[in-house]
């Protein structure tokens, strides 16, 4: 029996928790890298192939990253634009990937189309080896009557715990209350109890995810956002990029980062990639184009691409980039944290005891059983007893690492 995971028309599956259970012989899409897997599976770069029963829980160490596309509007063949940011946002490689809805080019106003499963099939096969950890949001053009493909590919309703962050995901757009003919936000009232619940239930950092922007549907629950901790909201819809707060008193202190600009009429195509720290702030960036990365022995060259503002300006920004490296039987993640439209570069040199990682760019350096001499910057336990490890370098200043024995 599974738990905290969707099985797909493909025989694939995908998380939709922090913590899993999967039987013997399954195909699962998390990456190993970043999850504490336990049980006997073969690892690759973006999925396990499960060889016995086995449960994993993704690692609840900061900082991590969270890479954000939405508006994709794909049919049966994916657009170039879906492509371009698709890899744009893969050489990032964000720790967490949320497409946030309007995902295939259904009506929008529920009024009928010629939707089928190989539309959202097309997406997900082009994306699943080339994002780590996806998830899913429904929008309008998700739906349409008698055309309920996008349950086969996800969920609508979903938690995600990450370190000291909740990220609640919610459908703005159910079916039981929407009015056909229009695309504006529809809520249930089961729905709204539920995401009530979900932002008071404790006392982590939430971020909201959905499709519509929170002031076209505050007005229909202005309640369930007082004594909640709401660090940021994720929108699409609007086909721009908007940074918005308010109008309303509720949200009128929550950040709403609005980026549909996957949409192939939008002039200006933008990701979005967020750093989470360990101190419960977040640091959003616009990616553009630009991004490189070269090897060559044990040195990471890395191009950092162009970015802007919320006002579509071009600005200097300091980019996320996470690399996943096996390191004598450990996977260690690097965050390098470089100025954008610049180059820096990262060495891994195996010691006898380890590794040693230099570089000239600002870096956390993450890992099961690792061990340093560096200041700590974060810690967690998993349930079985490995200890997960996060350190901060400084550029040119080495992180000597002993690799532990499981």
């Amino acid at each position: 029996m599974s738990s905290g995971t969707f099985k797909l028309p493909t025989d694939e599956f995908r998380f939709t928790s922090e913590h899993i259970s999967i039987g013997e012989g399954r195909k699962l899409y998390i990456d190993p890298s970043i999850w504490c897997i336990h049980g006997e599976y073969e690892a690759f770069d973006k999925y396990i192939v499960t060889r016995s029963n086995v449960t994993a829980h993704l690692v609840q160490v900061h900082p991590f990253t969270l890479g954000w596309i939405a508006d994709l509007h794909s049919g049966l063949n994916l657009p170039d634009n879906v492509r371009e940011q698709i890899d744009r946002l893969s050489l990032c490689n964000p720790t967490v990937t949320v497409f946030g809805g309007d995902i295939v080019r259904g009506s929008g106003e529920y009024s009928g189309s010629d939707m089928e499963d190989s539309w959202f099939q097309s997406v997900w096969e082009y994306a699943k080896d080339r994002l780590s950890n996806q998830l899913w949001l429904k929008g309008n053009h998700d739906i349409d009557p008698n055309r309920d493909c996008y349950y086969n590919w996800f969920e609508r309703l979903w938690v995600l715990k990450v370190g000291r962050f909740k990220f609640v995901a919610f459908d703005g757009y159910n079916e039981q209350t929407l009015c056909p003919g229009s695309c504006y936000p529809c809520l249930s009232l089961p729905d709204i109890l539920w995401l009530a619940r979900r932002l008071r239930e404790d006392d982590l950092e939430k971020v909201i995810l959905v499709h519509q922007p929170l002031d076209q549907w505050c007005v229909y629950c202005p309640w369930v956002f007082r004594e909640a901790n709401i660090t940021c909201a994720y929108a699409g819809h609007s086909h721009d990029i908007i940074y918005a707060q308010g109008p309303y008193k509720e949200i009128a202190g929550i950040p709403d980062y609005i980026n549909g600009s996957c949409s192939e009429e939008v002039q200006l195509r933008v990701a979005t990639l967020t750093l989470f720290a360990g101190d419960g702030k977040e640091r959003s960036v616009l990616v553009e184009g630009g991004i490189g990365m070269r090897e060559g022995g044990d040195e990471i060259e890395i191009t950092t691409p162009v970015t802007v503002n919320w006002k579509k300006e071009k600005v200097t920004s300091v980019v996320p980039i996470r690399l996943a490296r096996r390191i004598s039987g450990h996977y260690v993640n690097l965050i390098a944290c470089l100025p954008s439209e610049d180059r820096g570069s990262v060495r891994i040199k195996s010691t006898l005891r380890g590794a040693k990682i230099t570089g000239d760019v600002e870096m956390y350096v993450i890992g099961k059983d690792i061990y340093s001499e560096e200041s700590l910057y974060d810690s967690w336990v998993c349930s079985c007893g490995a200890m997960w490890n996060s350190y901060r370098a400084m550029p040119g200043r080495a992180v000597e690492l002993e690799l532990l024995r499981s």
